[in-house]
């Protein structure tokens, strides 16, 4: 055996030892899994940011990149294991940057005969729901509610009832408590006399008002920017507008703890798509420099706030890197409005940086300001032109009347009463600081109301969220799969009209039902 075999046969070693070490690393905590060559990544538990850490750690560790058109084809431990090895030299180091492959004329495929199973045209017997329903009955068997769509018959500013009992809610994100402010109903009350229930048709064509024209205004000039529009819903706002501002030649970056609603928006887009690192610049740094100039249109897409953890971008440095590399920054405002900065105004106030800087500000008017929607923010000549083209803005409803009319209110109460900010400010961080004090694991979260307690375990939350609710507290569990199981939590929304003495007693019940289990 020659010298050079052996180089290569101790290469291969190396790469099947990093792959199959990963890809093990990635398995949920909890499941049993010994990959093989031939293991199908999603049946050993990897969901897709389980797969993109993977082979973000391959490339790191060969120095090299996946091609975006090759992420779509990893679908065993074999396809990592024989991309690396076609794409690593003798010394350990690859490619560091791969245009994406042309297209070619393929041979159609011979139509295949399928036979039809029950389970593809019998909705009962879908796998997926019948996998769920097995989900449901084993919590039922182990002795707990379904901790999801609890239903409730009053709700006030910082309390709700829930089958007949008063508890104190940390589930809904008001975070101001604008949702029960007296000038807010009132004025949604009045829009109800004024316009009616229904907006009864898109703006476009005859669903616009003077409250939404004046919300339009209202919202550029809270958040610094030439121009927004409002959306009916935040959700369909990012889905829609990413899905018809971006297309086949572009790149789509996404911080791999962005909302949901980024991913779907990427998704429709039709564009290459990759999540990476959550808050990893250095990384994003090192992507962008290998791969910018194979596209068109380069976007990296963040939250002001991560709904999860509770935590938060460099934006200045975002800027810089997006700046360097003739990128377009994406920002989702949704938890940033109304919790970050002094005014209340976002992740641009809490930085002092000019929202010019960035490029897309997205946000809804679901949270802090207590109302439904979305709206997108920046430029007027790229807000006029979704204005008339966006899918989910030109062919849908718009936003209720009594809507509009309650987020302008809330608007008003901002910004003529920006100590509502300090105050849900003064207690997310005594929240915070008293769960520390008691050796709870808060992550990452930091000067925001969101404030996870992570116990790495999906069944302790579930007994630790229903064992408070008996206790007179509302927190709900964050479980596998919008978690990995390892970091399995019990959420806290904190509200700016939370008692002192609401969070004390929340906080020294909570230790003791985690202590229990």
């Amino acid at each position: 055996m020659t010298a050079g075999s052996n180089i290569r046969e101790d290469l291969s070693t190396a790469i099947a030892d990093a792959v199959f070490e990963q890809v093990k690393r990635a398995v949920p905590e909890g499941l049993e899994c010994k990959p093989t060559l031939d293991s199908r990544l999603d049946e050993i538990g990897l969901d897709s940011l389980a797969r993109m850490s993977v082979v973000n750690y391959l490339e790191e560790r060969f120095q090299l990149r996946f091609s975006e058109d090759a992420l779509y084809d990893m679908e065993t431990c074999r396809d990592l294991i024989e991309y690396l090895e076609g794409h690593v030299g003798p010394d350990g180091v690859g490619q560091r940057a791969e245009a994406p492959a042309e297209n070619r004329l393929r041979e159609p495929e011979a139509p295949r005969s399928r036979e039809i199973l029950p389970q593809d045209c019998d909705v009962t017997l879908f796998p997926e729901c019948v996998a769920f329903q097995h989900r449901i009955s084993d919590t039922m068997a182990a002795g707990f509610a379904n901790p999801f769509f609890r239903v409730k018959q009053r709700v006030d500013k910082t309390t709700c009832t829930i089958d007949g009992r008063e508890v104190v809610s940390y589930t809904v994100f008001d975070y101001l408590g604008m949702a029960r402010q007296e000038a807010v109903i009132a004025a949604a009350k009045e829009a109800l006399d004024r316009f009616g229930a229904s907006a009864a048709a898109s703006r476009l064509v005859g669903g616009n008002n003077t409250l939404l024209e004046q919300l339009d205004e209202e919202i550029a000039q809270f958040v610094g920017t030439e121009a927004a529009t409002v959306f009916p819903s935040g959700h369909g706002t990012n889905t829609s507008v990413l899905g018809h501002l971006f297309g086949t030649e572009d790149l789509i970056l996404y911080d791999e703890l962005a909302h949901n609603s980024i991913a779907q928006g990427a998704l429709l887009s039709h564009a290459k798509i990759r999540a990476f690192p959550h808050n990893d610049c250095d990384f994003l740094e090192r992507l962008l420099a290998d791969v910018r100039h194979n596209y068109r249109r380069v976007v990296i897409a963040l939250d002001g706030v991560y709904s999860m953890d509770g935590d938060y971008p460099d934006l200045p440095r975002f800027i810089e890197i997006k700046r360097r590399h003739g990128a377009v920054l994406y920002v989702d405002e949704a938890h940033s409005l109304g919790t970050m900065g002094a005014h209340g105004r976002g992740i641009c106030e809490h930085f002092g940086v000019d929202p010019g800087d960035g490029d897309i500000w997205m946000g809804t008017i679901s949270k802090a300001l207590g109302s439904l929607g979305g709206f997108i923010a920046g430029r007027e000549v790229l807000v006029q032109y979704l204005k008339y083209n966006t899918p989910s803005f030109v062919f849908a409803t718009a936003l209720s009347p009594a809507n509009t009319a309650a987020a302008l209110a809330a608007l008003k109460l901002l910004r003529d009463e920006p100590q509502c900010v300090e105050r849900l400010r003064n207690r997310s961080r005594l929240f915070l600081e008293l769960a520390q004090q008691a050796g709870l694991n808060t992550g990452d979260s930091r000067d925001t109301p969101i404030i996870p307690v992570i116990l790495g375990n999906s069944l302790k939350c579930l007994k630790v969220s229903t064992a408070l609710l008996a206790q007179g507290i509302d927190a709900q569990s964050i479980l596998y799969p919008a978690v990995p199981d390892s970091k399995s939590r019990i959420r806290f929304f904190i509200n700016a009209e939370h008692t002192e003495e609401q969070i004390r007693r929340t906080v020294r019940v909570l230790l003791e039902c985690v202590n229990s289990f």
